[in-house]
């Protein structure tokens, strides 16, 4: 027992001894810190002093919050995150997104080569979760493992599918690679690699998994991200031979390659005449995490008809399909639109949306009504679109004709369309004649600033057709 608590003693202690520690000694100097100084909070504190390649001309700084990199060929200084880039230039500190580049920047400069990707060190998962480091000659390469060596596994550049392009916005060309592991059975697993320039060498950053025998048809580097054209896997696919043909997009955070969601709707198609249960199918670019996606319909005014989830079919950090239809009650035949967004499960944001705009059936009368009701004037008077709205909020408007009852409802929206408070609002006014309303209201407790929607809405008390709805953006601080 003693000789175990020493020796796990001695563990933990190589463990911890083995980790990068904050370097307590750093510090900024010159330019770098002019610009640490200017956004303290963004840039962060340093892990180590700057390091300066005279070869090159290229100083960098590693901070907690991403890198400092200075060029002395164009006296650029400048922060990145891994998404965005702070530059310290001509026009005093300006942001913009990697993918961007200011007037006066200089172009991308292109160092790497195909013949240095062919040839370089990669870190793959060769044995299952492990990184192993693999030396590529000529495109290819292979390691021995097991008892006596005697199993290989290979991998290697797919048909030279290699794209270059700026990842990280410091002007120099970086590049994505396709590469294949194989381990000798029917399985060739398919990865994406992130390729740095560091100083005119390559140095991989990240890869993301693709999948078992997936063919990626093109790959490009745009924007600041990597995407890359495939045919995926549908649940339904046998391995041999994936059907689903998707394009996936890729973007650098740090050293990490992070997969962005992008929604396809295949049907209904644009302009297409849908009624009440239609169904709509598409893609994911990647499974959501909350397994499904959320679907809201709007008229032509932008009152929201229906609303519910979508489930996705698929698997964890692969491509999804769904088809479901969706419900709607619309009150008179016109143009809408349907939208679909996947919302962050965590904090409620949307990270991807997508619309079609579609002609909407009305719903058929089974009451003995031979028409709905008339469509009144709505206006909401306060607060005014794009107004700044603490907690309370005051609602303020008038409509045209008493509604049944002299109620109105409110709903408000996240940016990502999930509704987060609704209730009543009483009008004031006799019947046969217009009315006005007043209604004093509190944004949740639990809801984060940023955007959100608010609509007043008119509905039958019927069959729960809108009748009337109007709607206006505000910012929330909080």
């Amino acid at each position: 027992m003693k000789y175990r608590l020493v020796l796990l003693i001695a563990m933990v202690s190589l463990a911890f001894s083995s980790l990068p520690a904050l370097a307590q000694d750093c510090t900024f100097q010159l330019g770098f810190s002019t610009l640490h100084d200017l956004i303290p909070d963004v840039v962060g504190d340093c892990l180590d002093n700057e390091q300066h390649n005279p070869a090159t001309g290229i100083t960098r700084q590693t901070t907690t919050n991403g890198q400092l990199t200075w060029r002395k060929a164009d006296n650029w200084t400048a922060f990145t995150d891994g998404q965005r880039t702070w530059i310290n230039g001509p026009e005093g500190l300006q942001q913009r997104l990697n993918s961007e580049q200011f007037p006066w920047e200089a172009a991308v400069t292109q160092r790497l080569t195909l013949d240095q990707l062919r040839n370089a060190q990669y870190h793959l998962p060769l044995l299952g979760d492990e990184n192993t480091p693999i030396q590529f000659t000529d495109g290819a390469g292979q390691i021995a493992f097991g008892e006596g060596a005697t199993e290989r596994v290979s991998a290697g550049i797919v048909n030279d599918t290699v794209a270059f392009g700026d990842l990280n916005g410091d002007g120099f060309a970086d590049a994505a690679v396709v590469v294949f592991i194989s381990g000798g059975g029917s399985g060739t697993f398919i990865h994406l690699v992130a390729v740095l320039d560091r100083d005119g060498q390559p140095a991989q950053a990240d890869l993301a998994f693709l999948g078992d025998r997936v063919p990626v048809r093109s790959l490009a580097i745009a924007g600041g991200n990597v995407v890359a054209e495939t045919v995926v896997h549908r649940p339904s696919d046998g391995l041999c031979c994936p059907t689903l043909e998707i394009t996936r997009t890729f973007g650098l955070q740090g050293d990490q390659l992070v997969p962005r969601q992008a929604l396809v709707i295949e049907s209904p198609l644009p302009g297409e005449t849908v009624a009440n249960g239609v169904e709509v199918r598409g893609t994911a670019s990647t499974f959501p995490s909350a397994e499904s996606l959320v679907y809201l319909v709007y008229d032509a005014r932008g009152g929201v008809i229906g609303m519910g989830s979508l489930p996705v079919d698929g698997y964890a950090d692969q491509p999804g399909t769904f088809a479901a239809p969706v419900e709607f009650i619309a009150g008179a035949d016109g143009p809408g639109h349907i939208e679909i967004v996947d919302v962050d499960p965590d904090d409620g944001s949307a990270l991807a949306r997508t619309t079609v705009t579609v002609v909407l059936q009305a719903a058929p009368i089974t009451d003995g009504r031979t028409s709905r009701e008339p469509t009144p004037e709505l206006i909401l008077e306060a607060p005014l679109s794009g107004a700044t709205v603490g907690r309370t909020v005051e609602l303020r408007g008038r409509i045209s004709a008493l509604p049944f009852e002299k109620n109105l409802t409110y709903r408000i929206y996240t940016q990502a369309g999930s509704v987060i408070d609704q209730s009543w609002i009483s009008v004031e006014g006799d019947y046969g004649g217009p009315g006005t309303f007043t209604k004093s209201i509190d944004i949740p407790a639990t809801t984060a600033p940023g955007p959100l929607r608010i609509e007043v809405r008119d509905e039958s008390v019927v069959d729960g057709a809108l009748i009337g709805s109007t709607s206006v953006q505000v910012h929330f601080t909080g």
